[in-house]
């Protein structure tokens, strides 16, 4: 130590010293985003500290992604807002999964908006062509389904930025146009919102437990899904917030977003896996073959049989997403916070609990691990002749990552899921994120569509959530027609990158402490009561009889 030189000081200098280093090696992993691509389509992404992935993401996919597999890609602009090459998706009315990635794209723009990192400017010009030039279909102006008003989400941003003039007019739309245009939007959606709680609802006679619960979509009569809470009380719950020409649709519409929640809660909780099931039917005589459904009076069953990830991880972000529309609203002393903040917890541990503890990923089925196999489904209704293995599934780990990182930020949860978020992010880019072979990326891994009933054969069992036809996943073969990137993937994992690049890359020391926590964790894990312990790793999964070697060995 040189003479005047304390301690304090000594520390002082090393922090600076360490402060430029990160700071250098963030700075060069930036300007590196290219060189962390695989060259070899179909190769897997090794993660690097420090990438913006949100950011390489959306570059390459913005105008190349499928909703299961109808193109669904968005026009791309320049910082002018002119047009450069037309958008790739065909549907004809907005669609919650094209909606999906606008609302997270959104998200990205608006929280790097006054930022030198990255420009947004063709994003947003990108979402607002979308937003302008489609509508509501008339299944979800009419209350029919949810899911055709879940895009209504990508406003909510759109129309601040647009109405605050952050980024000038576009050649093809003006900010005026696009304010009008999300207004009439959420006055339509308001109006399909008030129409279902009145004509496509549970009533006393069916179920009076269930009474008053929204059906997922009027053809899915007297059934709640856990995807429906995301789709429709989650949207209400931000027009309740949001919307300056709210109108209410009931005596108290926050305790009603509430309830659909509690309603799906009474009979989806599984109590032993702290996991909810995929659906339940307030008519178990009437549910078209799901598997484990009891209509015997005095056993009824009325929920599905499995634990689907995907489910699961919109049932999560709902509650996530609500309890911010509560913060916000002042209510966080409501018996509706304190109801949605209760499950929270419980959900968050049980999902926890199901972590893979080697890739830091979430099974497609969340109560069995790689070592469950289907051998065999309906001949008439299966994408392989199998056998398939469960597997690690992306688009459920990217909304989980997503959810547990904004419900940090928020101060939702009870317990520090800090290294179980670092680990999923981390593992989510190494399973999933591969080069297309074109200098950008593809996410895979994605079950490409679920459900139960209807016109199609899908009876819920495990077997049909890996064997039915349409839920085959995208796969890292590029010679295969699986070889794309599926919007429900790309706009969770745009979600889970932005919150991850707000804390870890942007949050300075906070970032190294929780790096350096996660690496001493190893493969630390949590059991349903959210409480840190050790679990065996399930590294090794066979899909379509090849096989995946979890890579995370070294964390």
């Amino acid at each position: 130590m040189q003479p005047n030189e304390s301690k304090g000081y000594m520390k002082h200098k090393r922090l600076i010293a360490l402060a430029f280093a990160i700071s250098a090696v963030t700075a060069w992993c930036i300007a590196a985003d290219n060189d962390v691509i695989p060259q070899t389509k179909g190769s897997h992404c090794t993660f690097t500290d420090g990438v913006r992935y949100s950011k390489m993401i959306i570059n390459a996919r913005l105008n190349d992604f499928k909703a299961n597999t109808t193109p669904a890609g968005f026009g791309v602009f320049d910082a002018t807002g002119h047009l450069t090459t037309d958008p790739t998706g065909t549907k004809n009315n907005l669609d919650y999964v094209p909606g999906l990635v606008a609302k997270a794209v959104m998200e990205t723009v608006d929280y790097y908006k006054d930022s030198d990192v990255m420009d947004v400017r063709p994003w947003f010009y990108a979402i607002q062509h979308y937003g302008n030039r489609l509508d509501i279909s008339s299944n979800g102006k009419e209350g029919k389904s949810f899911d055709d008003l879940n895009a209504v989400k990508l406003y909510f941003k759109l129309r601040e930025l647009a109405a605050a003039r952050v980024f000038p007019d576009g050649e093809l739309h003006t900010n005026d146009e696009t304010t009008e245009t999300a207004e009439a939007r959420f006055k339509a959606a308001l109006d399909g919102i008030g129409k279902a709680n009145s004509t496509y609802v549970i009533k006393a006679s069916t179920l009076e437990g269930a009474a008053g619960g929204w059906w997922h979509k009027s053809g899915y009569v007297n059934q709640m899904w856990c995807d429906g809470q995301y789709m429709g009380p989650a949207l209400l719950a931000q027009l309740l917030n949001e919307y300056s020409s709210y109108t209410s649709i009931g005596d108290d519409d926050w305790a009603l977003v509430t309830r659909q929640f509690t309603i799906a809660w009474n009979y989806l909780w599984d109590e032993e896996t702290h996991l909810l099931y995929h659906a339940f039917t307030a008519d178990p005589a009437n549910t078209h073959g799901w598997a484990g459904i009891s209509a015997i009076e005095g056993s009824e069953v009325y929920h599905s049989q499995e634990f689907w990830g995907r489910a699961e991880a919109w049932y999560f972000m709902g509650l996530v997403d609500v309890l911010e529309q509560l913060q916000k609203a002042d209510r966080t002393g409501t018996d509706d916070y304190i109801t949605l903040h209760g499950m929270l917890q419980q959900l968050g541990a049980g999902i926890a609990a199901k972590q893979d503890a080697m890739s830091g990923c979430w099974y497609q089925l969340l109560n069995h691990d790689g070592s469950y196999v289907a051998t065999d489904y309906d001949r008439s209704y299966r994408y392989t002749e199998g056998p398939v293995s469960n597997y690690l599934e992306s688009s459920c780990t990217a909304i989980f990552t997503a959810a547990y990182l904004k419900g940090m930020r928020l101060g939702l949860f009870d317990t520090d899921y800090t290294d179980l978020a670092i680990r999923a992010y981390r593992g989510f880019v190494e399973q999933f994120m591969v080069g297309d072979g074109d200098g950008g990326v593809h996410l895979i891994g994605c079950c490409k569509s679920a459900g139960l009933g209807g016109s199609s054969y899908r009876d819920g069992s495990a077997a049909y959530y890996l064997m039915g036809r349409d839920t085959q996943p995208t796969i890292d073969d590029p010679s295969s027609s699986s070889f794309y990137t599926e919007g429900k993937v790309l706009g969770g994992f745009i979600l889970a990158a932005t919150e991850y690049e707000r804390r870890f890359i942007d949050g300075g020391e906070t970032h190294i402490d929780a790096m350096r926590d996660a690496t001493k964790s190893g493969n630390a894990c949590y059991d349903i009561q959210g409480r840190r312990t050790t679990a065996p790793n399930h590294g090794i999964h066979i899909m379509d009889g090849r096989k995946y070697v979890n890579k995370d060995q070294d964390r």
